[in-house]
């Protein structure tokens, strides 16, 4: 995932967690594609759209900075209330006149921003291309069953992978603690001198064409 893609993905980690606001959509999913990013919105009825927002490097709306795509999937979303469609495209979203103009800063965004340049959150300043850059980098993410993320990881010299995770305790079914270090578990899973732990997981009837293979770490991790 290139810098620009990367400060998309930090600015709109905020709807993971949270609903965006006036609405009851969360992130689910982020896959860049080339000329578009494509999010996912999942309500508490598991109600899902799949939203394409425009993104080509050195053109509009990518030139007005990653902050733009906040405001862009908030107008995006609430537009989604009003429709049934599963799939918004970036083609609907401009005829319809939904994406701004200019980049749009809620007195929220303001509060957020100063507290977060003020504890050195990798979206102001300069972010590691990632936990082991040499060994991995994330390409998206797809939050899947209940409790399971597939993370899609760019391996040097391997293509892309699917690996699926677990975010909640596969004996209780609760969620996980944060701080479990995935980076950790995935660093020791991809390491290149044991990759037959890796190979003992592959799902060979997986079918994903966002990656070349797909593997099953639930359990493992």
């Amino acid at each position: 995932m290139d810098r620009d893609t990367t400060d998309i993905l930090l600015a709109l980690r905020r709807f993971i967690a949270a609903p965006i606001p006036g609405t009851a959509w969360r992130l689910r999913t982020f896959l860049p594609e080339p000329g578009l990013i494509r999010v996912r919105l999942e309500d508490a009825t598991t109600r899902s759209v799949q939203i394409e927002l425009p993104h080509r490097a050195g053109e509009v709306p990518a030139t007005h900075g990653s902050w733009w795509y906040v405001g862009a999937l908030r107008r995006a979303a609430r537009w989604a209330d009003d429709t049934q469609a599963d799939v918004l495209t970036a083609e609907d979203l401009a005829m319809a006149g939904v994406l701004p103009d200019e980049v749009e800063v809620t007195e929220d965004d303001g509060l957020d921003y100063v507290v977060a340049d003020l504890v050195g959150d990798p979206y102001w300043h300069e972010p590691p291309a990632g936990a082991a850059p040499d060994l991995y980098r994330l390409a998206g993410f797809d939050a899947r069953d209940h409790g399971v993320v597939r993370l899609y990881l760019a391996l040097p010299d391997r293509g892309t992978i699917g690996i699926d995770v677990a975010t909640t305790d596969s004996e209780s079914g609760a969620a996980r603690p944060v701080g479990w270090w995935a980076s950790t578990k995935l660093i020791a899973l991809l390491n290149p001198d044991a990759p037959e732990s890796l190979a003992d997981l592959r799902a060979p009837d997986a079918d994903d064409p966002y990656c070349d293979a797909v593997y099953d770490a639930t359990a493992w991790t």
